[in-house]
């Protein structure tokens, strides 16, 4: 591609969750965060623990209808980050001879996945598709995508410079299918001031689950604060990280990358660390709870001074920060706490980009040329700024630290340092399944049995087990994008 010399760089459930438990859920979307992405455990912008933008119509064409050299970048992005997008998509056209990117917020994740295999089927598809980090194992049991690796341009691309942790999430079997873009972990927001008002150490945030009950009864007890924390109800955060956290795999054959999965592992010493832990806070009344991937409502709750402690995507942490500010309180950073307090670290969440295998090779190349320019150490310092998901790629995170940005912003590298402290296994990798957006949704329901006491956490997180195997079970492994 030529450079031009312009400026500028189903399975059905048992009728086994009564009473709250029930509640619609929207976890197809998977994890979110805030900025209008759903499944990153987080976002920056409009929607967290939605579908994303706010074109819930999508689109329904594929590659434009303009000039043969002009391919659609399918986001789920609305608001500011979806600018963000639009901008770049601009610039990079106006720098590249003879093609152009039309950055399209195309609603959320699982509309943008299956919007895009049909659009592949009637031979029209878009240039490149952000898909969550769950739908993994749904694109390449689809056989609709070209690994990303074998069209990305190699004269633009040092991976040796890319985050290993992030890569090893999209790499199965030695082949990266696809480009991380939007990547956040899960950390723990606090309250410095309510900590220093009840007599607590601000610059000693808890690092186990037991310090945080600790914490939490203080602060309730010192302060006007009603609770002492709170997070949504999200699979991403009570289970994926805090088992990645305790190297325990959520399910069999590798955590899903030697194999198909057949078994899972909630019903672990690792669940019932959690899980045990979680019901005690809901009964002491230490727990906020704000319903199903409900990240808004957890969100307010803590910037409102209701609870002192969040558990959060890093994603969030622009508005997150702007929302302290505005409520007169000093906005903490911390590790996610785990049982123990020791860390083998976490799993990534967020998207990554695809491109189809049914676009010409011209496309093909021109959709490399983007991923290139979305991924580079520019793009990538300015999208952390802008959002709070840390940059795939060291020199970016290399530049910000020169400028000074995590001098100036100390809460922003809470993200790398945890994802620095991150061992590479099995565990951390994170789980590969077919039929992990449904998981979560069993996980999320039976959450709210546990909770609310109408299951033992055993029982509960066995039922858990029995759900999802029989959804591993029930999953043909050929997915086409008719759900």
């Amino acid at each position: 591609m030529a450079r031009s010399t312009k400026s500028g760089d189903g399975v059905s459930r048992r009728q086994f969750v009564t009473g709250a438990g029930a509640v619609g859920v929207a976890a197809l979307a998977g994890c979110t965060g805030g900025s209008g992405e759903s499944s990153d455990g987080g976002s920056g912008g409009s929607s967290d623990g939605g579908s994303g933008g706010s074109n819930d119509g999508g689109s329904t064409g594929g590659s434009g209808g303009g000039s043969s050299n002009t391919i659609e970048f399918w986001h789920i992005f609305g608001d500011e980050l979806g600018s963000t997008l639009e901008d770049m998509a601009g610039e990079f056209s106006q720098q590249t001879d003879g093609v152009t990117i039309e950055a399209v917020n195309n609603g959320g994740y699982r509309q943008n996945l299956n919007q895009a295999l049909q659009a592949s089927r009637a031979g029209d598809p878009p240039g490149i598709i952000q898909i969550f980090e769950i739908g993994t194992r749904l694109a390449l049991d689809s056989g609709a995508f070209t690994p990303i690796g074998e069209i990305l341009p190699q004269d633009q691309m040092n991976l040796d410079d890319f985050l290993p942790s992030v890569l090893n999430y999209y790499r199965i079997d030695g082949t990266l299918n696809s480009m991380p873009f939007n990547s956040s972990n899960t950390i723990m927001l606090y309250n410095k001031t309510a900590f220093e008002e009840a007599g607590l150490d601000p610059e000693s945030p808890p690092r186990s689950l037991a310090e945080v009950r600790s914490a939490a009864e203080t602060i309730v007890d010192q302060t006007e604060m009603e609770q002492g924390i709170t997070w949504p109800n999200h699979t991403w955060m009570q289970v994926e990280q805090q088992f990645a956290k305790q190297d325990q795999t959520l399910v069999n054959n590798q955590n899903g990358r030697s194999g198909r999965p057949t078994q899972t592992n909630f019903d672990s010493e690792a669940g019932r660390n959690v899980y045990n832990w979680w019901k005690e806070m809901a009964d002491a009344g230490l727990y906020l709870n704000p319903g199903i991937e409900a990240w808004g409502e957890a969100r307010q709750a803590f910037l409102t001074g209701k609870v002192p402690m969040l558990w959060d995507s890093t994603s969030n942490m622009v508005s997150m920060k702007s929302g302290a500010q505005e409520n007169g309180f000093e906005l903490g950073s911390a590790y996610l706490p785990t049982p123990d307090g020791d860390n083998t670290g976490v799993v990534i969440g967020g998207g990554s980009l695809w491109v189809p295998d049914a676009l010409s090779d011209e496309k093909k190349e021109a959709a490399g040329e983007f991923v290139a320019h979305l991924t580079g150490t520019e793009q990538q310092a300015r999208w952390h700024r802008n959002s709070g998901y840390f940059p795939v790629r060291q020199s970016a995170i290399d530049q910000l630290t020169d400028d000074g940005w995590f001098e100036e912003n100390p809460n922003f590298r809470t993200a790398f340092d945890q994802l620095q402290d991150t061992q590479d296994t099995p565990a951390t990798r994170g789980a590969v399944m077919g039929v992990f957006p449904e998981a979560r949704t069993i996980n999320e329901e039976l959450s709210v049995s546990i909770i609310n006491g109408e299951v033992g956490v055993q029982e509960g997180l066995s039922e858990m087990d029995t759900q999802v195997e029989e959804a591993l079970s029930g999953y043909s492994g050929n997915y086409d994008g008719s759900e």
